[in-house]
């Protein structure tokens, strides 16, 4: 099940997606109208509550009363924002995929590489990344999402998926020539506007192998990223794993697995983003990540 957050008529509240959100013939069943939320056993209509109640949970109450088509509204009538619009934590992984420590010349990693990316950050598809004045070089990275939604504390890699109850695409963008001038990630990753997310979630059972998904970006048509999930040094239930040993994972974190080969700086010359383009994240079965790019004042304006 497709899940949105959005905004008609004033209110925020989550919808169920039928289409992909690109079309305007898509459709957002409204879990807030009367004829659906009867029917969420007092579940609030929002996505951070589904989880907190067990997104599965609410995917067999929904399947089971069915959708509603007097809660039915035509996608040009609502905005999406990112479906999680404040993510509890973000957990970044850098360097996790071996073509793009290949592309690199550099040696692949003997555990996941953290850093954590603020949710300030977040935007959803369709808004503005806006680019400081003179930040210098800032890059795109296409990533597949994992959003948590049981609390995660030592589990197994076996175990792992279970404590993922959905998917969707991100793009990490980050200031490179910031990070490297810097030699951390903090600033570069946590810039605000820099954490597209969207333009839906899909619940883990859409997702028969999180490890068989393509990734691909695009700026202004041209494709600069084509890769696979399979691809991954580390998979989701690794990183899951991984990071449910070094402290609790709780329902709404978000990790942001890594990007493949094609990076910005990889290019010749370096695929900088620039204002007027836009630039299109997009992740096997959970839909196009499009977002213009645009200029804002500089820091010390």
């Amino acid at each position: 099940m497709k899940f949105v957050t959005f905004v008609e008529s004033g209110l925020t509240r989550a919808g169920v997606l039928i289409g992909d959100a690109t079309r305007p013939t898509d459709v957002v069943v409204d879990l807030a109208h009367p004829a659906m939320r009867a029917g969420l056993n007092g579940i609030a209509p929002q996505i951070q509550a589904f989880l907190e109640a067990g997104l599965g949970k609410v995917v067999s109450i929904i399947t089971a009363h069915g959708l509603a088509d007097t809660a039915r509204l035509s996608a040009d009538r609502v905005t999406l924002l990112a479906p999680l619009p404040a993510p509890r934590r973000i957990f970044g992984i850098a360097h996790n995929y071996r073509d793009a420590v290949a592309e690199r010349c550099i040696a692949a990693p003997t555990e996941p590489v953290l850093f954590m990316k603020a949710a300030r950050t977040v935007i959803a598809a369709g808004r503005s990344i806006v680019l400081p004045a003179g930040i210098g070089g800032v890059t795109y990275e296409a990533e597949l999402a994992a959003v948590i939604g049981k609390r995660a504390v030592n589990v197994s890699k076996e175990q792992a998926l279970e404590c993922v109850v959905a998917y969707g695409c991100f793009n990490d963008i980050s200031a490179s020539e910031m990070i490297k001038a810097d030699g951390h990630f903090d600033r570069g990753k946590n810039i605000s506007s820099f954490g597209p997310f969207g333009p839906f979630l899909a619940s883990s059972d859409e997702i028969a192998d999180p490890q068989a998904l393509q990734v691909s970006l695009t700026i202004d048509g041209k494709v600069l990223q084509k890769g696979s999930t399979k691809d991954m040094i580390f998979g989701v239930a690794d990183l899951v794993s991984w990071l449910s040993h070094r402290g609790p994972l709780e329902p709404g974190d978000v990790i942001a697995t890594g990007t493949p080969a094609g990076v910005a700086a990889m290019h010749k010359p370096p695929a900088w983003l620039k204002p007027g383009s836009t630039v299109t994240a997009s992740v096997e079965r959970l839909g196009q990540l499009a977002n213009p790019i645009t200029e804002g004042p500089a820091f010390d304006a």
